[in-house]
């Protein structure tokens, strides 16, 4: 399984893992610290398979030579339910509702391997801090964020191929970045 993820600015980066270390410290849930290789991020696309990956990074990264950074608001602590997942999300732009729909335009061909979660129309931008938590586990966690939380800002600084592995009991073990592609700055 693959997914192509856009990162963010180093300070952004380490206030996501700081979260991931806290609530591991906490013992609430250490689902995201422990996986291997992963960088906080959203994601735009995840694929079951992909056909010829050397052929995918480099139209990907022919692609995103020409996609400027985007600066987002991050003000929106949240979960959804149904499968345990705590994040924290964006302000959804009209800029990054097109950067998502573009990339989904140009990669088109690959649609029948694209799961339906991250499909324009169907997307719901956001960083996770935890995965897979119990009603119980989703307070705690919920309650650990909070405590802290202020809206803070980051600009999207990056976008990257990763091969996500998943063990047999569906848990994420790594995510390591197969290819990555810095954005351009504008200005």
């Amino acid at each position: 399984m693959y997914a192509v993820e856009l990162f963010f600015e180093d300070s952004f980066e380490q206030y996501v893992r700081g979260i991931w270390k806290g609530l591991k410290e906490e013992q609430i849930s250490s689902n995201m610290y422990d996986i291997a290789d992963i960088r906080p991020h959203i994601t735009l696309a995840v694929y079951n398979d992909i056909p010829s990956l050397d052929t995918f990074a480099d139209r990907s990264s022919a692609y995103f030579d020409k996609v400027p950074g985007l600066e987002l608001q991050f003000d929106a602590l949240a979960f959804f339910p149904t499968t345990g997942t705590l994040f924290i999300g964006p302000t959804v732009t009209e800029g990054l509702i097109r950067l998502h729909a573009k990339y989904h335009e140009h990669f088109k061909d690959l649609l029948e391997f694209t799961s339906r979660f991250y499909i324009p129309g169907n997307w719901h931008p956001h960083c996770t801090l935890a995965i897979n938590l119990s009603r119980e586990q989703m307070l705690e966690a919920m309650n650990y964020c909070y405590k802290d939380f202020t809206p803070r800002r980051s600009k999207i600084i990056e976008a990257g191929i990763v091969k996500i592995a998943i063990e047999s009991n569906h848990r994420c073990v790594s995510s390591p970045t197969v290819a990555a592609k810095r954005l351009f700055s504008e200005g």
